[in-house]
């Protein structure tokens, strides 16, 4: 299934997509399954399983996947139907604003240098080797088809990933076990602004104790401005993908600027989830993206920060096979 949250008539609901350009709202069509059914509390239902929210769908486990899969069912074979009220279940997508799929995630997780491009460049510390990761804020998360805004801050980079979605509570989830709580898959970009981390985002500490300097550094706000990570544009649920074999590529205007493969990832989902779940409790909605490949070598951009371009348009397409596109235009502040 292929799941979306969207804006229509400035609410916001989810959708089941169905073909190439439309969706079911699921909430409405559940509504009208149950209706057929005979039952009298078919929007009570509705509103319980099957709520205007992703976040909530996710929370309902079992029972909500399972009235999901008869939505899927239901449209497939009512493919005019409308709700119990005369309200539409179906609409246009290009009549509706996609918004990421959980448009506010409880938190994001990325591990860092995480393809197996990046390894002769990075030295680990000693011991059992572990991912390297840091932690996005929600409120970077944007829509799939929504303006990047850039503030003149110099350098900026494309990092296109695939995420998984968290689907259960858990910690310390054996990485046999992790794909139990993967609800389903996305495309995301991590933005990352260069120049911001190696002029601004330091600085140099000496121990209390003496001895040479050491620089630290955090991904609070390189990593994190608004709009830094657009996802979507839908979530497809992991019966449809395999999620450690897609190709991923950014594209920008439409030339390649990164391309390479989940299969590439050091630590695979199974192994993030097991790590990042010993030390955070991991939560339906929470996002774990994946690494981001290396650059195209026929790639002509310089990145995506602030250049004189007198009409201001600039795309970022950035697209995880069996998932989607997202097409984000750049906004220049």
């Amino acid at each position: 299934m292929k799941l979306c949250s969207y804006d229509a008539q400035g609410v916001t609901r989810v959708g089941l997509v169905v073909g190439d350009d439309r969706l079911a709202d699921v909430t409405v069509a559940y509504a009208a399954y149950l209706d057929d059914q005979g039952d009298t509390h078919a929007y009570a239902l509705a509103d319980v399983l099957l709520p205007p929210s992703m976040l909530a769908i996710i929370e309902g486990g079992a029972s909500s996947r399972e009235a999901l899969k008869r939505v899927a069912d239901y449209v497939k074979a009512h493919s005019d139907r409308s709700g119990p009220r005369g309200e539409p279940i179906f609409r246009a997508l290009k009549d509706v604003h996609l918004r990421a799929p959980v448009p506010r995630p409880p938190k994001i997780l990325g591990p860092n240098w995480n393809h197996k491009t990046d390894q002769a460049r990075i030295i680990r510390p000693p011991g059992e080797p572990h991912p390297f990761y840091s932690i996005k804020m929600s409120s970077s998360v944007t829509g799939p088809f929504d303006p990047i805004e850039i503030p003149d801050i110099g350098g900026v980079i494309s990092e296109v990933e695939a995420a998984v979605i968290i689907g259960k509570k858990g910690k310390h989830i054996p990485a046999d076990k992790a794909a139990e709580y993967i609800f389903g898959c996305t495309v995301a970009n991590d933005l990352t602004a260069l120049d911001m981390r190696d002029k601004l985002s330091w600085v140099m500490v000496k121990p209390p104790t003496g001895g040479e300097l050491k620089r630290i550094t955090t991904a609070a706000r390189y990593k994190c401005l608004d709009t830094f990570c657009p996802m979507g544009p839908w979530l497809v649920t992991t019966d449809e993908v395999d999620i450690h074999n897609c190709r991923m590529q950014a594209r920008v205007d439409g030339e390649l600027d990164q391309i390479g493969s989940t299969a590439d990832m050091v630590f695979n989902f199974y192994q993030l989830i097991a790590y990042f779940s010993a030390a955070h409790t991991l939560e339906p909605g929470d996002v774990i993206l994946s690494a981001t490949p290396a650059l195209a070598p026929e790639r002509k951009n310089a990145g995506l920060g602030k250049i004189d371009l007198a009409d201001n348009k600039r795309v970022l397409e950035s697209e995880i096979e069996g998932i989607g596109v997202i097409r984000n235009p750049i906004k220049y502040l």
